[in-house]
């Protein structure tokens, strides 16, 4: 028999206690039945946007980061994508339609654990499904030459939220039953392996300030390092370094985005809203390189995509659209304007422009 999220919920902590929150985070999202990731639209609709969804011209561009992974591989056939948390499959529709040369050996692989988004993507990709093939997990499997690449993934990892105590140390956010509500309670650590995180952090933040600790970075890693016997590693995500992204955020960056009659907390209307937490990318990298990977150095989405040819492709939408409003072709010119001011967006300052991007190599 299955069961509600709301029954699962109070099920367990009615059985063993108050949840770590990162036991809630997990069944808010990916609760089988009730989950926000099993119910909803993935990267599309009105809670929030990401880029593919924005504009074809993203997984375009990356197309031509592929191209240079393949080439720096020495043309191996096939080249393989392998794909987390890809949504409705935008990326890899606009990255297969701009891969150019690299399109006759380019094979994508999704990971993605929910059917019916699995037959989004199908439909999604239209002809080009021929060159895909689907997977529930990220198994490790070994031999695949070519990218793991997560676009805005890692923020929705589940976390332990902790909190600075009196004496500069940290105690835990978990999550408790009371009547009707979902509250939050404050308890030791759940896990001893949280505690050199805890004090790395503490000594950068006050009695009551939060912070995140996503211990799944590691064991995600050795999954992406064991799946590619050659290739690379591109992850782009919301986030910050050390120190900064601890005292910039005193209250922590939990975060939530769903329709307007859900409230703000996490703990409301659970399966509603996503729920997502800044990437700590200082903890990446670490797990980046203990996995095996050799990281470039982080850089903004904005500069990667200034890399990839983002202006000049701005520059030749903008000049067709001058040139059909001289010719009198107004409609076209409109919809020429429109797509010049979604491709700025993948590149703007206080925006997507801001995400950061990690690229990494392994066996090359």
């Amino acid at each position: 028999m299955t069961h509600s999220l709301i029954e699962d919920l109070r099920g367990r902590i009615g059985s063993t206690g108050p949840l770590p929150f990162i036991d809630f985070m997990r069944l808010a999202l990916y609760h089988p039945g009730d989950g926000y990731y099993a119910t909803r639209v993935p990267g599309h609709g009105g809670d929030y946007r990401t880029s593919p969804s924005i504009t074809p011209w993203f997984g375009r561009l990356v197309a031509r980061e592929l191209e240079a992974m393949w080439e720096a591989l020495g043309a191996p056939d096939p080249f393989w994508v392998v794909e987390v948390g890809a949504g409705l499959g935008d990326l890899a529709a606009g990255a297969l339609e701009g891969a150019g040369p690299l399109s006759k050996v380019l094979h994508w692989r999704f990971i993605e654990r929910f059917e019916r988004v699995r037959s989004w993507q199908q439909r999604r990709l239209g002809r080009a499904v021929a060159s895909a093939t689907w997977s529930p997990v990220l198994d490790g499997a070994p031999g695949t030459v070519g990218c793991v690449l997560a676009n805005e993934v890692l923020d929705n990892f589940p976390v332990h939220v902790l909190e600075v105590t009196d004496d500069a140390e940290a105690g835990e956010i978990y999550v408790d039953v009371e009547g009707d509500h979902l509250v939050e309670r404050l308890g030791p650590l759940s896990t001893p392996v949280l505690a050199g995180p805890a004090l790395r952090a503490a000594r950068h933040l006050s009695k009551g300030d939060r912070f995140e600790v996503c211990p799944e970075f590691e064991s995600w890693c050795c999954r992406a390092s064991q799946t590619l016997q050659r290739g690379y590693l591109l992850l782009v995500d919301y986030g910050d370094v050390e120190p900064d992204i601890w005292s910039d955020h005193p209250g922590g960056t939990i975060a939530t985005h769903g329709p307007p009659d859900t409230g703000p907390s996490p703990l409301e209307d659970p399966g509603r809203k996503d729920i997502t937490a800044k990437v700590n990318f200082s903890a990446v990298l670490r797990a980046v390189e203990a996995a095996g990977f050799c990281p470039q150095p982080l850089v903004s989405q904005r500069a990667w995509l200034l890399s990839l040819g983002l202006a000049q492709v701005a520059d030749e939408i903008e000049a067709a659209g001058f040139l059909a409003a001289i010719e009198g072709w107004l409609e076209q010119a409109e919809v020429l304007q429109g797509q010049l001011s979604l491709l700025l967006e993948l590149g703007a300052v206080g925006g997507l422009g801001d995400l950061l991007v990690v690229r990494a190599a392994t066996g090359v």
